[in-house]
Order: C-alpha cells, then sequence, then structure tokens
C-alpha cells in the first residue's frame, strides 16, 4: 500500500464504525421501546426475536435470525482473518487477501484453522449470548494496553510523517483509553457476579 490508500482506509474505517454503532444504538432503542414496557429482559436471542415480531409477525423471526446470521458469520470471518493476518505477520510469513492460497498458504490454512475452530464452540453447546458477554469482557480488559502503543506510533513523526494523529484523533483516543479502562476494572467482576 502506499499513501494513495489513506483517504479510502479513513472512508472505510469512518464509514464502518459510523454503520456498526447506529445500528447498535438502533437495536437498543427499539429493544427499549419494545421489550421493557413488556418487562421482558432479554437472557437469550431467542428472546431479542420479539423486537421484530410484534411489528412483523412471522417475517419479523425471518428478519432477525437472517440479521443475526449475517452479524454473526461477519464477525466470525473478521477476527479469523485478523488473526491469520497477525499469526502471519508475528512469523514473517506471505500474508493477504489478494494472494492465492497457494502463495500464502500457512496465511490461508490459519484463517481456515480458526474459521473452523470457531465453529466447533456452537457444536459443544456453549451458549452464543454467554460467549458474546464474555468476549465483550475480555476486550474491554485488552483494549488499554492494545491501544496505546498506536498512540503512540500514529504519533510519530518518523513513522507516519505529515499524516500523524491530531488534537482531535488524539482526544478520541484518549478518551477510548480512559473509557476502556474504567469498563476493563468494572467488566470482568459484572461478568462473574452476573453470571
Amino acid at each position: 500500500m502506499d499513501e494513495g490508500y489513506i483517504g479510502v482506509n479513513r472512508a472505510v474505517a469512518g464509514l464502518g464504525m459510523g454503520f456498526g454503532s447506529i445500528v447498535s444504538l438502533g437495536v437498543l432503542i427499539v429493544a427499549a421501546l419494545v421489550l421493557n414496557p413488556k418487562g421482558i429482559q432479554v437472557d437469550s436471542y431467542e428472546q431479542a426475536a420479539l423486537m421484530l415480531t410484534e411489528t412483523f409477525g412471522y417475517w419479523g423471526f425471518v428478519l432477525f435470525a437472517a440479521s443475526l446470521g449475517i452479524a454473526c458469520f461477519g464477525a466470525a470471518l473478521e477476527v479469523s482473518l485478523d488473526t491469520a493476518y497477525i499469526v502471519a505477520q508475528a512469523f514473517g510469513w506471505n500474508w493477504g487477501e489478494s494472494l492465492k492460497p497457494k502463495d500464502a498458504a500457512r496465511f490461508s490454512l490459519v484463517y481456515t484453522v480458526f474459521v473452523f475452530l470457531a465453529s466447533l464452540l456452537m457444536v459443544f453447546g456453549i451458549d452464543p449470548l454467554q460467549l458474546t458477554l464474555f468476549s465483550m469482557a475480555i476486550t474491554a480488559v485488552i483494549l488499554p494496553p492494545v491501544i496505546i502503543p498506536f498512540l503512540v506510533l500514529m504519533n510519530d513523526e518518523l513513522y507516519v510523517g505529515k499524516y500523524r494523529n491530531g488534537w482531535i484523533s488524539n482526544s478520541v483516543v484518549i478518551f477510548t483509553i480512559a473509557l476502556t479502562f474504567v469498563l476493563a476494572i468494572v467488566a470482568i467482576p459484572l461478568e462473574i457476579m452476573g453470571g
């Protein structure tokens, strides 16, 4: 990649994060408006489908199932691909989505193995909602030590040149680090106490 990709990467990151945030807020708002007045507390994914079935009936369930399937499949592929990138880069292997599998065989193998391993979690009957909540708690714990090196790198003029972070970007990153630090302190105890 060269400097020509910076604008595209910024747009993809901004639009992707913005879209994900809006969808998440939408789910929370709809759940609060539909489920809370009825005293329904969502303890499983099946209960979450009630958000759409009241309005759309059977097709609301189909829409919810399709949306959940697409979101979970996309997340599984993203995490598996990210893991393959990290492993390949750490060991100095050839890597990249644009390479043919024979040109990046170890990268492709790691990606394939992690997609398979992720599916095994469901085969063994692990509750997907509990797994999601646990993984979010772990993410809150590991996020601060992962973000801080990026903050240093993105302000190093020798490393990124004229594209280093400005005060707005640094403020957002510092706020994110502080917020995740607070979440990390409370997430694991809440996960343990909440079951």
